[in-house]
């Protein structure tokens, strides 16, 4: 899972995915059935989903930890309207996925919108990359790389071995 360049534009329903930047703003595509284009004036206050963390008791936790929380624990979030349900239903439903979250600095608003963007984002998302990502990355950590030449880095990405260099005979000079 990865939450890069996936944003959230105050004043604006929804989440956008950065398509491309410019000197005056961006473009970006909207994450629903339409993926309408819009762009983006440079003065918007623009949240990047990445930089985003929940507080608790304790310490923080990263936005996308707990997106992988709710999917790993099989928390179901499709039959709540984030919009319309009892304040009580969300709190308790938010106590599962975080049960030690700072009750003075999160606020109902914010239990709403994370309710509201995984349900945004469960069906675009894949979930178990990040533990075969992780699987990988210890698997290269515990086997130190040896140095490779470039023919061998070149016939790992083509497939074929390199031809082998051909070296001619120096040119005679003519008297």
């Amino acid at each position: 899972m990865d939450l890069k360049g996936i944003v959230n534009i105050s004043g604006k329903p929804g989440l956008y995915k950065v398509i491309s930047s410019s000197k005056t703003g961006f473009i970006v595509e909207a994450i629903d059935e339409t993926h309408k284009r819009i762009p983006i004036p440079g003065n918007a206050r623009v949240a990047a989903l990445e930089d985003i963390s929940i507080y608790t008791l304790e310490d923080q936790i990263a936005l996308k930890d707990v997106f992988q929380r709710i999917h790993d624990e099989k928390i179901k979030l499709d039959g709540i309207d984030s919009a319309k349900a009892e304040p009580q239903l969300i709190t308790t439903t938010f106590a599962k996925i975080i049960p030690d979250y700072d009750t003075e600095r999160v606020y109902m608003s914010d239990m709403r919108k994370l309710i509201r963007w995984y349900q945004t984002l469960a069906p675009v998302l894949d979930f178990s990359k990040e533990e075969e990502k992780a699987a990988e990355v210890t698997a290269e950590e515990k086997a130190p790389a040896k140095p490779r030449k470039k023919a061998a880095a070149a016939e790992e990405k083509t497939g074929t071995p390199p031809k082998p260099a051909v070296k001619k005979a120096a040119a005679k000079k003519k008297d």
